[in-house]
C-alpha cells in the first residue's frame, strides 16, 4: 500500500474537497440528456448516444489514470498531486460551465476522470484519520452529502436559467481548496510499499471470484445505467408536475433512504451476512425499477427512488466486505474495484443504446435487466464457491 506521513491532520478539508468533487458533476448527471439537448438543440433520441458517451466518460478515464497516479503517489509530495488534482477538477467544471456545444461538456466531463483524485482521497484519509475508522466514515458521509447537495442545486439552477453559474462557483471553490491542500499537506512525503504492484497488477480475479463479481458488475451498472435518463423519462410521464427541481429532489431522497438504511445492513455484514445483503440488495433494485412500470404518480415515482436507494446502498459494502475476508484479498479488492467501476461505464452505455432504440421506456427496461441478470448469477453461485471466496 502506499504511506504518507502527514504532519498535519486537516480532516475538514479532506471532506470539503470530497464534497465539492462530487455535488459538482452530480449537479448535471440526473438532467444530463435535458441539458444536452439545450446545448445542441436536438431531441431525446438524437442525443442519447452523447449522453450515455458523456455520463461514461469520467468512470472510463478513472480506470485508464489509476494506475498512473497510483505511481505518482509513490513519488512525489501528497500536497503536491492533491494541488494539482483540484485545479484539474476546477477545470474540468469551468469546462462544463462554459461549454457552448456537446463536444467542449464532453471534453470537460472526461477530464473529471483523468484527475485521480479518489485515490488521492483514500492516502490522505488513511493517514490523517484520528480514530479507526473515523476517516472513511467521513469521508463516505461527506460523499453522501455532496449527492444529495448536487441534484438539489443542479436542479434549482436548471430551471433557473443558472446552471452555468452553478458550475463556475464549484469550479472556484475546488481551485480554493487545491490551494489550501498544496499548503497543508505540502510535508506529506509519500513511501511506497512492497505490496504496491501485486496490487495493481491483481485485475484477474481467481476462479471462484468471478461469477459474484460478474453479479456486482452487472448490478452496478443496472443502478447507474437508468440515472442519465430519468429526468426524460419522468418529463414523459408526467411533465406538468416534474421540474427538475423535483427531479433533483427525488434523487436526493434516494441518497438520504441510504443514509438512513446502511446501519442496518452495516450490523448484517458485521454478522458475516454479506451474501444475504448482496440478495435482498438485488432483488430490492428490480423491485423498484419494476415498480415504476405499474404508474405514473409523483407518489409512486418517489416512493419507488426511495426503496431503490436504500436497497441499492447494501450492495457495495457487503461485496468488498466479503472480498476483503477472501483467501486471495488483494487480487479479489483489485478486481472488484474495477468491475464495480466498469459497471457505471456499461450501465449508461447499454441504456443509451436502449433509448435510441424503443425511446426512455428502454432505459428503464434495460437497468432492471441488468439487475435481474446480476441476482441469477448470484443465486447460481455454488455455496462452496462462496465458501472459497471467503
Amino acid at each position: 500500500m502506499i504511506t504518507t506521513r502527514p504532519t498535519y491532520t486537516p480532516r475538514w478539508l479532506v471532506l470539503s474537497v470530497q464534497f465539492a468533487i462530487v455535488a459538482a458533476p452530480l449537479a448535471t448527471l440526473p438532467f444530463l440528456s435535458l441539458y444536452l439537448q439545450r446545448l445542441s438543440g436536438s431531441g431525446t433520441r438524437d442525443i442519447a448516444i452523447w449522453a450515455a458517451a458523456v455520463a461514461a466518460a469520467p468512470a472510463i478515464g478513472a480506470i485508464l489514470s489509476t494506475p498512473v497516479w497510483a505511481r505518482f503517489a509513490a513519488s512525489y509530495p501528497l500536497g503536491r498531486l492533491l494541488g494539482i488534482s483540484c485545479l484539474l477538477n476546477a477545470l474540468s467544471a469551468l469546462l462544463q460551465a462554459q461549454a457552448s456545444t456537446v463536444e467542449i461538456f464532453a471534453l470537460g466531463r472526461s477530464l473529471q476522470g483523468l484527475t485521480g483524485i479518489g485515490l488521492l482521497l483514500l492516502i490522505a484519509v488513511e493517514h490523517s484519520r484520528t480514530s479507526a475508522g473515523k476517516g472513511y466514515s467521513g469521508l463516505q458521509q461527506a460523499l453522501a452529502a455532496g449527492c444529495m447537495a448536487g441534484p438539489l442545486l443542479g436542479g434549482w439552477a436548471f430551471d433557473h436559467d443558472g446552471l452555468r453559474t452553478l458550475l463556475t462557483g464549484f469550479a472556484v471553490m475546488i481551485a480554493t481548496l487545491g490551494v489550501f491542500c498544496s499548503v497543508i499537506f505540502r510535508h506529506a512525503t509519500p513511501l511506497p510499499d512492497a505490496e504496491q504492484e501485486t496490487r495493481l497488477a491483481g485485475l484477474l480475479p481467481p476462479a471462484p471470484a468471478r461469477r459474484l463479481i460478474l453479479s456486482v458488475h452487472l448490478a452496478t451498472a443496472g443502478a447507474f445505467g437508468f440515472m442519465p435518463f430519468f429526468a426524460d423519462w419522468a418529463l414523459e410521464q408526467n411533465s406538468t408536475v416534474f421540474s427538475a427541481s423535483l427531479i433533483g429532489l427525488l434523487h436526493a431522497g434516494s441518497w438520504a433512504a441510504a443514509i438512513v438504511v446502511l446501519p442496518l445492513w452495516g450490523r448484517w455484514i458485521d454478522a458475516g451476512r454479506e451474501t444475504t445483503v448482496m440478495r435482498f440488495s438485488m432483488a430490492g433494485s428490480i423491485l423498484a425499477l419494476l415498480s415504476l412500470l405499474t404508474g405514473s404518480t409523483v407518489m409512486l415515482i418517489s416512493l419507488s427512488r426511495v426503496v431503490h436507494g436504500a436497497f441499492n446502498a447494501g450492495l457495495a459494502p457487503s461485496f468488498f466486505s466479503l472480498l476483503g475476508r477472501s483467501r486471495h484479498r488483494i487480487g479479489n479488492l483489485a478486481a472488484g474495484r474495477m468491475a464495480t467501476t466498469l459497471g457505471q461505464v456499461a450501465g449508461p452505455a447499454i441504456c443509451g443504446l436502449a433509448v435510441s432504440a424503443i425511446g426512455n421506456i428502454g432505459a428503464l427496461l434495460a437497468a432492471a435487466l441488468l439487475t435481474l441478470l446480476g441476482s441469477i448469477l448470484l443465486y447460481r453461485q455454488p455455496e462452496a464457491g462462496l465458501h472459497d471466496v471467503k
